[in-house]
């Protein structure tokens, strides 16, 4: 956010690796330090399509743009979120997170539905922060949350599950858990939602986390040991 409430704007397809690593390159040019990063953007059932739909690189489009994207993206401006004094990492998880027998299927090749790929994806976002904040959480200097944003009419509501009622403006907590001085010194926990038991599982996570970085050829810096 600039002085006086104007904001710089980037587009991007996420469901393209190549797009992401361009998106990376722009904000990192663009930014020394970034005192927050929210993956939140995410799509639903073949995007929109109502069958699986393989993108560009070969990947589920579910598993693409919800966790692909997100982990790489993550991962190419690090550096700038370890520039900042006190940042924040926040991924958007879900309540309807799961399927955790489909962790050694990620593509959803055994068997797809919008439902059970989109609940995968949510599985996985929360696993991966978790297992962020397992290799470089360190509150305040870098806190790593995920959460559920609460219930709302998105397009995503609207084609999976029907109206709810609820409009998009009353979704804050993510608002909240970016600038909240409580969330400023919270890392690896979860609002709004019960984690599956896998996302407590440093087996199962460390396995996701190589999977994607198989993926995504993401390159995080080693981490620290004491």
């Amino acid at each position: 956010m600039l002085a006086g409430g104007s904001a710089d704007g980037f587009v991007a397809d996420l469901s393209s690796l190549a797009a992401v690593r361009e998106l990376g390159r722009a904000v990192a040019a663009k930014y020394e330090r970034l005192d927050g990063l929210l993956n939140n953007a995410g799509t639903f059932d073949g995007d929109y399509a109502g069958k699986r739909v393989a993108t560009v690189d070969g990947n589920e489009y579910s598993l693409a743009v919800n966790v692909l994207a997100p982990f790489l993206l993550t991962s190419l401006l690090f550096d700038r979120i370890l520039a900042a004094p006190k940042a924040r990492i926040l991924f958007t998880s879900s309540i309807s997170m799961g399927c955790g027998d489909a962790l050694d299927d990620l593509q959803c090749d055994r068997r797809w539905s919008g439902h059970r790929a989109y609940s995968l994806s949510k599985l996985c976002d929360a696993m991966l922060a978790f297992e962020l904040h397992a290799r470089y959480g360190d509150p305040p200097k870098l806190c790593v949350n995920t959460m559920d944003p609460g219930t709302v009419n998105t397009k995503m509501l609207l084609a999976g599950w029907g109206m709810c009622g609820i409009p998009v403006s009353s979704a804050t907590r993510s608002y909240e858990m970016l600038t909240s001085d409580a969330w400023g010194r919270k890392s690896g926990e979860i609002a709004g939602a019960r984690p599956d038991a896998e996302v407590n599982d440093p087996a199962k996570r460390a396995t996701l986390w190589g999977d994607c970085e198989r993926l995504t050829g993401a390159v995080y810096p080693p981490v620290r040991t004491s």
